[in-house]
């Protein structure tokens, strides 16, 4: 109830007040979450390229590590000599000094010169051992049941494969030292010797971190190739507690493996503050997680939530002040329309129903509406008055008739009856009594077209018996248009032309016979008409006065205080007949006066045979005259 009490502007303001304040809500989330989304989708990929890169780099040092493992057991000095170790007690190498020197020597040589900071150690078959480092020098020996008492020695010596790639591991040389390593079996075609084995310190691995601008964000975890947690660099994850329900590697694993298990993006977070990514290498089977910190960009969707909210206030404050603005400056020149429309002094048939309202528009509406009213109420009596207008236009120039032709024709009687009681004179009195009649019945009717050509025949026999031999006429009519209706009186006015500006102007000699043919065809679309004869052509002067007087005439630019004056222009015959086709068609009719040979002039006439629209008259029916 109190809404609709409010004034339109303001029912308006709240309107769009609260679409706004929907649509810039929906924009702000939608951008909010899009952007989000947004920095999400880039810490992933970032963080996954940082995997596949630090993935690549271990594989690289591993692979540069076996090569050196390559090196030496090609060497031919290295594999005679421990082919020429046998089985005993003691330590091989603690017994044969130069042997071992030799050993050392070249591990030395080979390590320098690949710039590996590592050591190298060579493994008998029957525990014998010698190592070095290039940083500590020579490994002290250990004893073979000690040796022979370290997990995995045992499994190295009896491994069948090349090379192997050992997962981070406590030294056997250096308790303290934790070390990840290459293996590869010392042997000829025939038997395998023991294993050189070549450690590099975990150090390696974690300095793999430098190259990120904040590298204690950064921790590496590593898995073998049975998907078992092995090693990982993050201080607070113990993975002897991965086993162990609610410890963090327990979360860290069962996050790992969900991932894994999905196979969608090969990133994981096993909480809300890290981002984990996974890559399997090709080379060794071990799994390499990279976890990075999300502090950065926890800060970035910080910082966007307070950027949203401000653009959201700040459009919200904008577009509440355009909008009052905008709706003040609307209405208030409809209440002035309105107020002054309430000033008008309106017709007499405008009555504006009196509205208590407070809304401009409706007031604004009911106005114009009456106004409308009454337009549309002028142009209907308008329209009325111009078509009563024009059927008494139409019905005036069909009772038009040229007296000459009456007086040629009472002249003939005459000379006829003073000659003799010949019959052609009741003859002729008939044909014009049914020319009369003709010309007097039928109005406001349309007529078939053969009874126009009867009409006209029956002009063209009393024609002849004032010409008799000098007149001569055809017919060529096609019978398929005689039931075909027209306005009447559109052919005689043809043949008259003939005679009157055709066969007796002054300033042409035409001699006879004059000759005359009446044709009729169609195509398609319309209907033809046309008269011939053999008699002076039209001058061209007169030709385009009458397309001009033609032209003028168009049927709905025709204004009804115009109209009596244009009825007095109008003379009789041709012109007559065109501007009844014009009015009957709606301006579709067709005229054309041409010379299809010397000496001969035709007129046509035509129109539409299936009009769409025909001026408003009754067809006449009547089979006969």
């Amino acid at each position: 109830m109190k809404l609709k009490k409010l004034s339109f502007q303001k029912k308006i303001y709240l309107s769009c007040f609260t679409l706004n304040l929907i649509l810039l809500s929906i924009c702000s989330f939608g951008f909010y979450f899009y952007t989000a989304q947004s920095l999400r989708q880039n810490m992933q990929d970032t963080v996954m390229s940082n995997t596949s890169m630090l993935q690549n780099d271990l594989d690289r040092i591993l692979k540069d590590a076996d090569n050196i493992l390559k090196d030496l057991q090609t060497n031919q000095e290295l594999l005679y000599e421990v082919k020429n170790i046998g089985e005993s007690a003691d330590n091989y190498f603690t017994t044969h000094v130069p042997v071992s020197s030799k050993f050392q020597n070249t591990f030395r040589s080979l390590l320098v010169s690949q710039d590996c900071n590592g050591s190298v150690s060579y493994i008998s078959r029957y525990y014998d051992n010698v190592g070095l480092a290039v940083d500590t020098g020579a490994h002290a020996y250990v004893q073979k049941d000690t040796l022979k008492s370290k997990a995995g020695i045992t499994e190295l010596l009896e491994e069948t494969s090349y090379v192997t790639y050992l997962l981070p591991h406590i030294s056997y040389w250096n308790q303290d030292q934790t070390v990840f390593s290459v293996a590869r079996s010392m042997r000829d075609t025939y038997r395998q010797y023991g294993i050189l084995k070549l450690d590099l310190n975990i150090s390696i691995l974690t300095n793999l971190l430098n190259d990120f601008e904040s590298p204690e964000n950064y921790s590496i975890t590593l898995l073998d190739s049975g998907k078992k947690l092995v090693y990982t660099s993050e201080k607070d994850m113990d993975i002897g507690l991965v086993n162990t329900p609610q410890s963090y590697a327990s979360y860290f694993y069962a996050a790992y493996e969900k991932a894994a298990k999905e196979a969608d993006s090969g990133t994981f977070s096993s909480d809300n503050f890290t981002l984990s990514g996974y890559q399997v290498s090709g080379m060794t089977g071990w799994t390499f997680i990279l976890s990075s910190s999300t502090a950065n960009y926890l800060q970035s969707i910080k910082l966007l939530l307070v950027i949203c909210a401000v653009v959201f206030f700040s459009l919200f404050i904008i577009m509440s002040t355009f909008l009052y603005m905008v709706t003040h400056r609307l209405v208030k020149p409809l209440k002035q329309l309105t107020s002054q429309l309430g000033n008008l002094e309106p017709g007499r048939n405008i009555h504006l129903r009196q509205i208590s309202s407070d809304n401009e528009i409706t007031l604004l509406t009911n106005a114009v509406q009456a106004f409308l009213a009454e337009i549309y109420d002028q142009n209907q009596r308008l329209t009325e008055s111009r078509k009563r207008t024009l059927q008494a236009h139409y019905d005036a120039m069909e009772a038009q008739m040229n007296p000459h032709f009456l007086y040629n024709t009472l002249s003939v009687i005459g000379m006829a009856g003073l000659s003799s009681g010949n019959i052609n004179v009741s003859k002729m009195c008939s044909e014009l009594a049914s020319l009369l009649r003709y010309s007097l019945s039928y109005t406001g009717q349309s007529v078939r077209l053969e009874m126009e050509t009867t009409n006209a025949g029956r002009y063209l026999y009393i024609m002849k018996m004032r010409y008799e031999e000098a007149l001569d006429y055809v017919w060529d009519l096609d019978p398929s248009l005689n039931s075909l209706l027209v306005p009447k009186l559109i052919l005689q006015p043809l043949l008259e032309n003939c005679f009157q500006h055709g066969f007796q102007q002054t300033e042409y000699e035409i001699q006879p016979p004059f000759r005359i043919k009446i044709q009729s065809h169609c195509d398609e679309s319309y209907w033809y008409l046309s008269v011939t004869n053999n008699g002076a052509p039209f001058k061209e002067e007169k030709i385009q006065k009458l397309y001009q007087r033609i032209q003028q005439f168009e049927l709905t630019e025709y204004m009804e205080e115009d109209f009596q004056e244009f009825v007095l222009r109008q003379g009789f015959g041709l012109e007559n007949t065109i501007l009844r086709l014009n009015i009957y068609y709606h301006g579709q009719e067709f005229f054309r006066i041409s010379s299809p040979e010397p000496s001969w002039t035709t007129v046509t006439i035509g129109g539409p045979r299936n009009p769409s629209v025909l001026f408003g008259f009754k067809a006449y029916e009547r089979s006969t005259l």
